[in-house]
């Protein structure tokens, strides 16, 4: 009775990572759980098939699985970690907000970017002496205003001095994001030491992309959406494992 029990869960699982695809939202991080969820629960309810296997093929697989998932395991804990350090009231606190970019929809911030924004300006509100750096180039056709662009005159609107704000308008990716805010940080000798406004599944491999770029990141970090969250977290470990072994 526990297997087909057991099997259902995985089955709700892989639903809950494809569920995105409903909103057009279409990544790898959706698709490996769930394909391992299916794989699992394809053995709750089919066990004489895994019976069948050959010994060693059962060794192997058993093996390799719990390597796997020791390795997402450490990775998921790091990006726990690094979306945990953030400076305290006793610190100093870092005068410069680089806002990593996300999708724009019909010139608006998508909900991902627009809690990035949110996390950016309450950071801002709080320390008066801050600036930031919005980040993001046209990321597909469909875009018609930069990432940058887009959260540059959102904070505006919110009530942020334009003074304060440096729009970064050319980078597609991370890695881009960070170095292209380091040469605005250099061109205009503003604090190095940084926060990075993003989701907090996003902050280990800013922090990593940061330090790679003469900074000294701490997490500025926001909260994901529940139908995205999880997918792009796991998307952001296949991510974090590229950029660590160099592949990225």
């Amino acid at each position: 009775m526990i297997l087909p029990i057991l099997g259902a869960l995985c089955l709700l699982g892989a639903v809950y990572f494809l569920l995105p695809l409903a909103m057009g939202v279409c990544h790898i991080g959706m698709f490996w759980p769930a394909a391992l969820l299916v794989l699992l629960s394809t053995i709750c309810f089919f066990p004489r098939l895994w019976g069948k296997l050959p010994r060693k093929a059962k060794a192997v697989g058993i093996t390799l699985l719990s390597l796997a998932l020791s390795v997402v395991a450490v990775v998921l804990v790091f990006m726990a970690v690094a979306a945990a350090d953030r400076p305290t009231a006793e610190e100093a606190a870092p005068e410069t907000v680089i806002l990593l970019g996300c999708r724009v929809y019909e010139g608006k911030p998508s909900t991902m970017l627009q809690n990035r924004i949110d996390a950016a300006y309450d950071y801002l509100t709080a320390h008066p002496e801050a600036v930031v750096i919005t980040t993001g180039g046209l990321d597909s056709k469909a875009e018609t205003i930069t990432q940058g662009g887009c959260a540059a005159e959102t904070l505006i609107a919110m009530g942020i001095d334009p003074a304060r704000v440096y729009a970064e308008e050319n980078s597609f990716d991370t890695r881009e994001n960070l170095l292209f805010a380091a040469e605005i940080i250099a061109e205009h000798n503003l604090d190095t030491h940084v926060v990075i406004a993003s989701d907090n599944f996003h902050q280990l491999r800013g922090q990593i992309y940061a330090r790679e770029a003469g900074l000294d990141p701490r997490a500025a970090g926001c909260g994901s959406p529940i139908l995205l969250g999880a997918g792009y977290a796991c998307r952001e470990v296949l991510g974090i494992l590229a950029a660590v072994v160099g592949l990225e």
